[in-house]
């Protein structure tokens, strides 16, 4: 009996080194931060569902599934491949907001078995007038923290859209931001949000520290 003991307590112990070994060993996962023009996304087939539209046993799927392609526009941090990226999507809220729009910042985990969107971390900015970017309002802070942090006025290069092509309904659906658009003169246009480097920053020193993943901070 005291063998037994013995040799569990060994097999426990060595079972404790060996996954703390491999954890400091294992690489940090390779983030690629960029800002991509959207080319196309489409919805993947619900891996719990059968040809015939039976589940699969034992198989709940709670999130929706995409495939997006972006072109890069502008690298942040990480190593490009080529001109574009291709990566999943899993969005627990169905069709991912940002890609309402034609630009986002997209922080993707570059795989050997497939390239994935860290989780919700994909948001839509805008051309500045000046040249750079920023989103329009706060989508970092607009469910978690004061929305209004960091908010500044900011002069985007384009409009969003024209008024007649929306009732004001579809307005406040297709622009969560509404609270900061200006409506007149028939036009959309986004007149306060963040510039892209500090939600990058918030990004990197929020969610993805959060989630033990480092990524380096953009060069002032």
């Amino acid at each position: 009996m005291l063998r037994l003991t013995l040799l569990v307590s060994l097999l426990i112990a060595a079972t404790a080194l060996f996954g703390r070994a491999a954890a400091a060993s294992a690489p940090d996962p390779e983030i690629l931060a960029v800002v991509g023009r959207l080319v196309s996304i489409k919805r993947l087939p619900n891996p719990c569902e059968r040809k015939d539209g039976s589940a699969e046993p034992d198989c709940i799927m709670l999130d929706g599934l995409y495939e997006a392609k972006y072109d890069i526009q502008s690298v942040l941090s990480g190593t490009t491949r080529g001109p574009e990226i291709s990566f999943r999507i899993a969005d627990h809220y169905g069709f991912p907001r940002f890609a309402h729009y034609r630009d986002a910042l997209l922080f993707v985990t570059i795989a050997a078995d497939g390239n994935f969107l860290q989780k919700y971390q994909g948001y839509a900015v805008h051309r500045t007038a000046n040249g750079s970017w920023a989103t329009c309002g706060d989508p970092y802070n607009e469910f978690f923290g004061d929305p209004e942090q960091g908010v500044r006025a900011i002069d985007f290069a384009d409009d969003l859209g024209v008024i007649g092509d929306f009732s004001e309904e579809g307005i406040r659906e297709r622009f969560p931001e509404a609270k900061h658009l200006d409506l007149s003169n028939g036009r959309i246009r986004c007149r306060r949000g963040v510039p892209l480097s500090e939600l990058y920053e918030r990004v990197r020193s929020g969610v993805m520290a959060a989630r033990g993943i480092a990524i380096p901070a953009l060069e002032r």
